[in-house]
């Protein structure tokens, strides 16, 4: 039996899957939807002070997908990196109807799931408040969030946009918390270690480092940008080596769990982060567009995958690949062990090699693709870019 559990600070959570604070956690009843698809936890809809009130209303349509539709094979066939374009900064709820929408949750999932609310405030007052009034609530859990991608545009002091106060704010909630915190960090700063440091020196039971960047897309036709009309949250599956650099990193240097997930797509996206030092793993856009029930199917898949490894429970992976990555200074460099192979059964002589090869180390032939082994650089281009897979390499 496959013991995919994790506990911190006295909090159990059945797997290393949760929802994370986006639509699919907009009320109770979502996440309800989200416990039973297979969530061990949901982070409710971030609820934001009333000097942010403004981003509790959303534009419509407020979701633009780039390369996802023209992806070949589609629908049958999901690409597995696309941009998610959103604007939609927190919950549509004020304060007193998000803690009833807390309680509501809770007493809907009752056991089965961890009931997590999401703050975040523009003043020490906004916290104050916030932080008190969710001590009254039955979450099991409180996230901080300081993370909007956007907020420095509506112009109030919020996640990215107030990376200076986040320790005068979080240190301003924990001495109010009395329940397991975590702190949601923006994955726009220079400095995100320092950032995990603080969170732990403050008490933080976790750091959740799965926040998206902010972005914009320009329509050329109209000189205008796509959407709404101003930036908003940009994130997708091509986030995901962003999201475990910065998880390796703060798991090398901090010993406090981490909530991992910026760019999750797939259930090897969630073992990645397991590997790289996450404790658990949170996702939203994949729900939005595969369902609810995708969170279940991970899980199943992730049992299946670890019986056949051999492993028995998740922390037997977690952190594994800690030690196999190395820092860019210690990598072996100017290799010439390495040889590139053309099988002819597979080339058809396309030439997309040739056009990508930078040192005109490759000739096309009636018989295929020919390379000058004295020109070639050994870049890796050609194996990485020809469409039969005719390209391969040889080590010695």
């Amino acid at each position: 039996m496959i013991d995919l559990s994790t506990e911190i600070s006295g909090v159990t959570f059945k797997n290393p899957v949760i929802a994370g604070s986006a639509t699919p956690t907009w009320d109770a009843a979502r996440m309800k939807r989200c416990i039973e698809g297979g969530a061990s936890g949901a982070i409710a809809k971030s609820l934001f002070g009333d000097s942010a009130a403004t981003g509790r209303k959303y534009p419509r349509p407020r979701f633009k997908l780039f390369n996802y539709r023209e992806y070949p094979g589609y629908p049958q066939v999901l690409p597995n990196s696309f941009t998610l374009h959103s604007l939609e900064e927190c919950s549509s709820f004020g304060y007193e109807k998000y803690m009833k929408d807390i309680n509501q949750t809770k007493d809907l999932v009752k056991d089965d799931g961890v009931v997590i609310a999401s703050l975040s405030g523009a003043s020490h007052e906004e916290w104050k408040m916030m932080c008190e009034m969710v001590n009254e609530t039955n979450a099991d859990w409180v996230e901080l969030n300081n993370s909007c991608p956007f907020s420095a545009d509506m112009g109030v002091k919020i996640g990215a946009g107030a990376v200076g106060l986040t320790r005068d704010f979080i240190h301003t909630c924990s001495q109010i918390i009395k329940k397991p915190f975590s702190v949601k960090l923006t994955p726009q700063t220079s400095d995100t270690i320092s950032l995990v440091k603080m969170a732990k020196e403050e008490g933080a039971s976790a750091i959740n480092l799965s926040a998206r960047l902010s972005g914009i897309m320009i329509d050329i036709e109209s000189a205008a940008p796509v959407g709404w009309g101003s930036i908003g949250g940009y994130g997708g599956p091509y986030l995901l080596g962003y999201g475990l650099r910065m998880v390796f990193q703060s798991a090398k240097e901090v010993d406090l769990p981490i909530i991992g997930g910026l760019g999750v797509w797939k259930w090897q996206d969630i073992i990645s982060y397991i590997m790289a030092g996450a404790t658990l793993v949170q996702t939203a856009a994949a729900v939005m567009i595969q369902g609810f029930d995708v969170m279940g199917k991970w899980n199943r898949s992730i049992e299946t995958w670890m019986e056949a490894k051999g492993y028995k429970s998740i922390k037997d992976i977690r952190g594994i690949a800690l030690k196999n990555i190395k820092k860019t200074s210690e990598i072996e460099r100017d290799y010439q062990g390495i040889d590139f192979n053309i099988n002819y059964d597979l080339c058809t002589a396309c030439g997309v090699c040739k056009k990508s090869c930078m040192y005109e180390a490759i000739k096309i032939t009636k018989v295929g693709a020919v390379i000058n082994k004295n020109l070639c650089d050994r870049c890796g281009m050609c194996y990485e870019v020809c469409p039969e897979r005719a390209v391969s390499i040889k080590r010695y």
